[in-house]
């Protein structure tokens, strides 16, 4: 892959990181000139060269009311953008190279970052531009997924269920002389027979009118929730709603209302969604593929080598044969009586 080839869509990741791969590509050498002028010459520091066409696309990316500091006159913006940006740029470059940055292990990881950010955005712009998405896989999606857009109303509904009425009513005057969720909580972890939501204030949820939740994993008897659409939002049902052989006390809590979103409010969030599925699919097959090609070595084990606290701090290093900690003083630690 041609480094040159990596310019434009890297801008903004570090154009200095750039000019240095720039330079050490092998690829990157005086071009001749072509009958357009394209891939005439402009500059050349070291090995490095900026032709016509590279000053061009990058003068592209710089927006217009950046370009008036560097002249009046678009030959003069150009002059001026060549000798004040491009050519440092590359000047810097050359002496990272001379003092041998090019080599250090911290650039060659941001280089591989702009190699593998390049390549997903030339695959994500491959992935738009490979087929559009149909109004019948709009359509499908859709139908696939009709919960997300088409929900009925819902009420937030805590429940404490007991098996006397007589509880049930005293409970309901206990709770509108204080309606705070503390005191609720209070009541329910107290009295409530439902132990498995007993500890949160006997919380179930929002549910629809038929007494069911939005992911089906809650589901009361309809009287419940009737009882429940019945108040307003912070109300308590004044009478006990009888619950098998039991009584409920009723808060409803809060609500939601229906939703009722068609294929055309939709479209253009679905495409989105198909799109960015589209991406990664050809991400997975890509990866796949280039670890099928070149992957010569994974060792699964080798993490456990380096032990790392719970503060990201590395304890422990590889050394031949045996594992040992990290020489030097320790870290201070926070205590309830300060750093130590």
């Amino acid at each position: 892959m041609k480094r040159a080839g990596i310019l434009v869509p890297c801008i903004g990741l570090g154009l200095s990181l750039i000019a240095l791969m720039l330079l050490a590509s092998p690829n990157h050498s005086r071009a001749s000139k072509s009958p357009d002028g394209s891939t005439r010459v402009v500059a050349t520091v070291g090995q490095a060269t900026i032709t016509a066409a590279e000053l061009e696309r990058r003068l592209s990316a710089v927006p217009a009311f950046q370009l008036r500091v560097y002249g009046s006159t678009p030959e003069e913006v150009k002059r001026n953008y060549l000798s004040r940006v491009l050519v440092p740029e590359l000047l810097f470059a050359q002496g990272a190279m001379d003092r041998g940055k090019h080599e250090a292990a911290e650039i060659r990881s941001r280089q591989r970052d702009i190699l593998k950010t390049a390549l997903l955005d030339q695959l994500r712009q491959e992935s738009v531009q490979q087929e559009a998405v149909t109004p019948e896989q709009i359509a499908a999606y859709y139908q696939a997924n009709r919960e997300r857009y088409q929900t009925p109303a819902r009420v937030s509904v805590w429940r404490i269920l007991v098996a006397d009425h007589e509880l049930a009513k005293n409970l309901i005057e206990q709770a509108q002389k204080n309606p705070t969720p503390k005191a609720w909580t209070e009541l329910s972890q107290k009295y409530s027979l439902d132990k498995s939501t007993n500890l949160r204030g006997g919380n179930l949820g929002f549910l629809a009118a038929d007494g069911t939740s939005a992911d089906g994993k809650t589901r009361v008897s309809e009287p419940i929730a009737k009882a429940a659409f019945a108040v307003r939002d912070g109300e308590i049902v004044k009478e006990p709603v009888a619950e098998g052989a039991g009584f409920a006390v009723i808060w409803r809590r809060g609500s939601m209302p229906a939703v009722h979103r068609t294929v055309a409010d939709e479209a253009k969030a679905i495409e989105k969604i198909l799109l960015r599925d589209r991406f990664r699919a050809k991400q997975d097959a890509l990866i796949e593929r280039l670890r099928r090609d070149h992957l010569r070595l994974l060792m699964p084990d080798g993490p456990e080598l380096i032990a790392v606290s719970g503060g990201g701090q590395i304890e422990q290093e590889r050394k031949p044969g045996r594992i040992v900690r990290r020489p030097g003083r320790t870290e201070p630690f926070a205590t309830p009586r300060g750093l130590r």
